[in-house]
């Protein structure tokens, strides 16, 4: 979700980089995400199962965060924020410098991989092409795909993570290439 605020605060001149500045993106919800629409459709009592299990779990209401990432040009999306995404969209394609994306929310293994594969499997995303939360055209945020490599040595890297993995959270695979968050980062710097 950062780098769709970055993105908002350049577009609205909120604040400017520095030419020394390096913008690294990390799985950006830059057109929002399905998971937000989702939310807020199991909260509005349209299947009485979803909306108490999402009670049970505290996410009913949807909070101020979940409401602003409804997924562009969707039904639970404003005129509004589709302008706003439309623009953070334009800054980010003009100064990101690197962006890690995912088309696979299977992701590394660990105690988070059994929720996100859940969730890319419930959610209703637009496309298979997703780290279980942010999918992989909203994540490029308009740049075009041939931008983008499956190995740690790309700037623009494609990868086979869940949007835990794409913070951090569970370092590298072994072998694979495409999984490989962190040696990408080093390699960056």
């Amino acid at each position: 979700m950062g780098g769709l605020m970055m993105g908002g605060a350049l577009a609205n001149g909120r604040c400017n980089f520095a030419s020394s500045t390096t913008w690294v993106s990390l799985s950006a919800p830059m057109t929002g995400s399905m998971g937000s629409d989702y939310l807020q459709n199991a909260c509005s009592g349209s299947n009485g199962f979803l909306q108490a299990v999402a009670n049970l779990i505290g996410q009913c209401p949807a909070n101020n965060a979940v409401l602003s990432l409804a997924y562009q040009n969707d039904a639970r999306s404003t005129s509004a924020l589709n302008s706003a995404y439309a623009a953070a969209q334009s800054a980010f394609r003009s100064n990101v410098d690197a962006a890690l994306c995912s088309d696979n929310y299977s992701g590394l293994l660990s105690t988070d991989q059994v929720v996100y594969k859940l969730a890319g499997s419930l959610i209703p995303h637009k496309s298979k092409q997703n780290d279980g939360v942010v999918e992989y055209k909203s994540c490029a945020g308009g740049l075009s795909t041939s931008k983008f490599g499956n190995t740690y040595d790309d700037t623009f890297y494609l990868t086979g993570l869940n949007h835990a993995d794409t913070a951090f959270r569970h370092g590298d695979a072994l072998v694979v290439n495409s999984q490989k968050p962190v040696k990408w980062f080093e390699c960056l710097l």
